[in-house]
């Protein structure tokens, strides 16, 4: 019945406009067609080589059947719902983006062919949903799921276009279901059913299999030669959209549900957070997790002694550090784990075009425990990474704005570490190269502005080597031969300089120590530096 229509849909495999039919295919649309013909099209065995075209006969039909919705729905009426819902079935089957030839050594995966699927039958479903009916067509559960798929533009089998049209239908559909239905289809449909069997043999061996801490760590039953296989990991592999499946899971999960069906979740994103693998997959389990951890309810996962495992799985990430991981791929995971590690010990990371330097409005309480995490976050991840790879300007940079964010969290409880900060920032502002990388230089002045704001009461001890930091560093701005007199990056610097001399000026006032005597002496000698102390100099 649909044999012209196939061939003829053959030779629109190459087009990229799919929701444009030429009225030539469309004439090859068998006259009065009904959703039961589509239905029972669909159904046949479908060669994976002709599936494009399936796709484009299908669309096709639906258009057709669209424009002429009598001839299209002879149906009897009851029946009519179940066709659409079936068809609609098989396109999201037919679209699911299988990586068949993902193996261990080599990713061969036609990904064009999986994006071009996805396009042309996301649009089928779309018009699908349009086919005017006695009802709104409610999508199947299994549909559903096929569609979270898409929801990530980032994942290589889907584009911008793919997945506006995947979220638009999820929202459309699960506003219909209601609130009740969607924690059911997430709890059952997504987590249980799909997820569950996807991750069995590679959960680790710190959670039990109902997604409770294990309180006798035990080698995992699958932990041998063969733990990094296809079968064994076909979340990694074969079904690398089950993780997009999860990470919607978990932005479409309320406190409630999380407060109720939280083991569901645990052994899924443990096994991701302990995927040594694949930087992509790491940074991503990383923000996965920062996303599960801002919807737990308060005090959850410590009540549950989850906390801890989780710490334990999200640390090592901050130690992929140059040379073992190139730098590019060592700030990229950074850059995901200490957001994390901070959120988890009760402080707010900046988002994108928040400014970072800024100190809590209101200063929060801070726990023993939260204390702590902190205290082993600056010992023995930023300190240790500094240390390691300290001639890595751009990882340089990234751990002082990490430092500003947690030293205007902490407060006076900061002060205990300006043994280690005073001589790292030392160290980065009167490197006489420092000026080579404006950014770095800025964030670690930044971070000299945040202790002198925090820590004071210590300060008038370090008042020396401080003055030392601002006059090489201000010296070695004015030597730039690479500022223009108009440089804006040269002013910002300039103006930050000069604002923790002043800060110094304003502590050591209050500590009833003079600074003009200090900085008097270098001022005669350095004329331009009179800019710079200028509290001290007008004082």
């Amino acid at each position: 019945m649909f044999e012209a229509l196939l061939k003829a849909c053959k030779r629109l495999k190459k087009s990229q406009t799919p929701w444009e039919i030429p009225e030539d295919v469309l004439q090859h649309v068998p006259k009065e067609t009904t959703s039961q013909d589509l239905k029972s099209f669909l159904s046949d065995e479908i060669d994976e080589s002709d599936s494009i075209a399936v796709l484009w006969a299908a669309y096709a039909t639906i258009v057709k059947i669209g424009k002429d919705p009598i001839n299209g729905q002879n149906d009897d009426g009851s029946d009519l719902h179940d066709a659409l819902g079936e068809i609609a079935e098989r396109i999201s089957c037919i679209i699911l983006p299988i990586c068949s030839d993902a193996s261990l050594d080599e990713d061969t995966t036609n990904y064009e062919v999986l994006r071009r699927k996805g396009e042309l039958g996301l649009r089928a479903i779309e018009k699908l949903t349009k086919i005017p009916s006695d009802q709104q067509l409610q999508l199947r559960r299994s549909t559903l799921l096929h569609l979270t798929a898409y929801t990530e533009a980032a994942d290589p089998w889907a584009t911008a276009e793919s997945s506006a049209l995947a979220q638009d239908l999820l929202d459309t559909q699960l506003q219909s279901l209601g609130e009740s239905q969607t924690r059911t289809f997430v709890v059952e449909e997504i987590l249980t059913k799909f997820l569950r069997p996807l991750f069995s043999k590679s959960r680790p061996p710190a959670v039990t299999a109902s997604g409770r801490k294990a309180e006798y760590v035990e080698p995992a039953r699958y932990d041998s030669i063969d733990r990094e296989t296809p079968e064994t990991k076909p979340w990694k592999y074969t079904h690398r959209y089950a993780v997009t499946v999860f990470a919607w899971a978990v932005q479409h999960a309320d406190t409630p549900l999380l407060q109720s069906h939280w083991p569901l979740f645990t052994p899924v994103l443990l096994t991701l957070l302990d995927e040594p693998q694949h930087t992509g997959l790491k940074v991503r389990a990383l923000g996965i997790f920062r996303a599960f951890w801002a919807r737990c309810p308060a005090g959850l996962m410590q009540n549950t002694g989850l906390a801890e495992v989780f710490e334990q799985a999200v640390f090592p990430a901050v130690l992929y550090l140059p040379s073992l991981t190139p730098e590019d791929e060592s700030v990229q995971i950074l850059k995901a784990a200490y957001p994390a590690l901070i959120e988890m010990a009760g402080l707010n990371y900046p988002g994108p075009g928040q400014e970072v330097e800024e100190p809590q409005s209101q200063p929060q309480q801070i726990t023993e425990g939260q204390r702590k995490i902190l205290d082993k976050i600056i010992r023995e991840g930023i300190m240790v990474g500094y240390h390691h790879a300290k001639e890595h300007v751009q990882l340089v940079g990234l751990l002082c704005e990490t430092l500003i964010c947690i030293v205007n969290g902490m407060g006076i409880l900061a002060v205990k570490h300006l043994k280690d900060f005073i001589p790292m920032v030392t160290e980065i502002m009167t490197d006489p190269f420092s000026t080579k990388h404006p950014p770095t230089l800025i964030s670690a002045m930044k971070l000299l502005q945040a202790i002198l704001r925090t820590s004071w009461p210590r300060i008038p001890f370090y008042c020396n080597e401080i003055i030392k930091i601002l006059m090489l560093c201000w010296l070695d701005v004015e030597d730039e031969e690479s500022f223009s007199d108009d440089s804006l990056i040269a002013s910002e610097l300039k103006a930050g300089l000069a604002k923790a001399a002043d800060m110094l000026s304003a502590i050591m006032k209050a500590a009833k120590v003079d600074l003009r005597e200090r900085v008097g002496p270098l001022i005669e000698k350095e004329p331009q530096l009179s800019k710079l102390f200028r509290d001290a100099n007008s004082a």
